[in-house]
Parts: structure tokens; sequence; C-alpha cells
């Protein structure tokens, strides 16, 4: 009896075996995925100016401002300096781009005469630079607009949440400004009766 067991045992064996070779067709598959949300910021500067009306604050929200006029002046002066805030409302840092200085004028002299101090004071205590961007006659700036200030030091980049922050006064004769002292010469009698309207571009890209 065992030996007749062991027999029928080994059949069930070999047939079960047949089955497993007519299945063999079965394919493994498996995948994996990874998934990633991109989202592109935002490019926001705007201008604050305590002399600016409308944009003395920065939730005024100000991209451009007009500063108060000054004058009438003689033939030696020096405009009151306004000071000018930047300030990074985006989400990316806004680097600084070209500066552009134009004008509009009712004489030729005395646009020709005036002399333009920009003085940059920094910001946020991040590197950004502290001295003068340019001082010299109004219409050699003008002539070489858009002047390029790009580049990749701290000193050209506002971060978001930050600042910077400049002023720039207009002057003729024998000065001392925040660039120093003046070697211009006084205005001539053509200029009498001028006036100016100055403006100062900052582009900036992020």
């Amino acid at each position: 009896m065992k030996i007749r067991n062991m027999a029928i045992f080994g059949a069930i064996g070999v047939a079960a075996l047949a089955l497993i070779g007519a299945g063999a067709a079965a394919t493994f598959n498996t995948q994996t995925t990874s998934t990633q949300t991109i989202n592109a910021g935002t490019l926001s500067v705007v201008l604050s100016s305590p002399d600016a009306p409308g944009c003395t604050l920065v939730s005024d929200g100000c991209t451009s401002l007009t500063l108060n006029s000054v004058g009438a002046d003689g033939s030696t002066f020096d405009t009151t300096p306004s000071l000018v805030t930047i300030t990074n409302n985006g989400t990316v840092p806004a680097y600084y781009d070209t500066m552009s200085v134009s004008d509009t004028n009712n004489n030729s002299t005395f646009q020709s005469e005036v002399g333009m101090c920009d003085y940059s004071y920094g910001g946020d205590g991040t590197g950004h630079f502290v001295g003068t961007d340019y001082n010299g006659l109004l219409s050699g700036i003008e002539a070489s607009s858009p002047n390029n200030v790009s580049g990749t030091g701290d000193e050209y980049v506002v971060q978001p949440g930050q600042t910077d922050s400049y002023t720039v006064d207009f002057y003729a004769g024998a000065i001392t400004d925040a660039c120093g002292t003046s070697t211009l010469p006084a205005l001539t009698q053509p200029a009498e009766g001028g006036s100016l309207t100055v403006s100062l571009t900052y582009a900036y890209t992020g």
C-alpha cells in the first residue's frame, strides 16, 4: 500500500508540472511616476518718495512718480535732492538692466549747461552700491542713454521684499553736493528763463 500511494502522488506531480508549462506566456510589468508643479514668479517694482504727491508710500503702487518742481534758480544753483525708494514687490529678483535719461525743455542753452548728480544710497545692507552713479552734464548722460547697468553682483539686483534708493539733483556753477564739488561754470545769459523736465528711467529683468 505504501508503494502504491507513492506512485499516485508521483503521477499527480507530473500533471501539475505540465499545467505550469502550458501557462508560461504570462508577463510581469510595473511603472513609477514622479510629478512636479512649476510656478512662474512675478516681477513688480514700485517707486515711492516723500516729495512725490500720491506716491509717498510703497502701498501706493507707483511705477512712475513726479517729484515736486523746484526753482526759480539763479545762474549758480543746486536743486534739493529728493530721495526715491525702489521696492521689489514681486516674487523674483529684479535685476537692473538699463538706465535712461531724457528731458523736455524750452531752452537748449539751459539744457546744455545744467549738470546732474545721480547718487545711490543702496538698501537693506545687502551689498548694494553706495556712491555716485553719474555726475556731469545732463546732456552727456542723455547722449549715451540707454546705459547698460546689468551685472551679477548684489549691487545690480533688488531681491523680493527689499529696497534700493537714490537721489538726483541738478546744478550749475561752483556748488558742492552728494557727488562732490562741481567744476561746471555758472549759467550763461542765453539760459535765462529756461525750464527743464527730466525723466530718469530704470529698466529691470527678472
